[in-house]
C-alpha cells in the first residue's frame, strides 16, 4: 500500500503521518487489496480540510471532511472511507453466499 501526503498551506508532520497511518490500518484490515492511498490535508482559515482517496484493485473511495481540529477531521474521514469498504465487502460477501 503506497501512501502519499499532500499538505497545502501548511506542511505534514511526522506525527501526522503516524496517525493517519494507524487510522488506516482499519481500513486494511477489512480491505486488503489497497494499491494507492492519497491523503491531502487543506487548512482553510480556522478549519481543516482532509481528503482521502482509496484506489484498490477494482474500486475508488473516496471521502472529504472539514473541522477545525486536524484529528478529528482524519477521524471523520477515516471513519467514511471505512464505512464504504465494510459496505463493498458486505456486498461481495452476501452475492457469494446466494450462489
Amino acid at each position: 500500500m503506497n501512501i502519499s501526503y499532500t499538505g497545502r498551506h501548511f506542511d505534514i508532520d511526522g506525527e501526522m503521518k503516524d496517525y493517519i497511518e494507524k487510522r488506516l490500518k482499519k481500513i486494511k484490515f477489512y480491505f486488503s487489496q489497497i494499491i494507492q492511498v492519497n491523503i491531502i490535508i487543506e487548512k482553510e482559515r480556522a478549519n481543516y480540510v482532509v481528503e482521502i482517496k482509496v484506489s484498490s484493485n477494482h474500486d475508488v473511495y473516496f471521502a472529504k471532511e472539514t473541522s477545525t481540529e486536524w484529528k478529528e477531521s482524519v477521524d471523520l474521514v477515516t471513519d467514511k472511507i471505512e464505512h464504504e469498504v465494510k459496505k463493498k465487502m458486505d456486498k461481495i460477501k452476501d452475492h457469494h453466499q446466494s450462489l
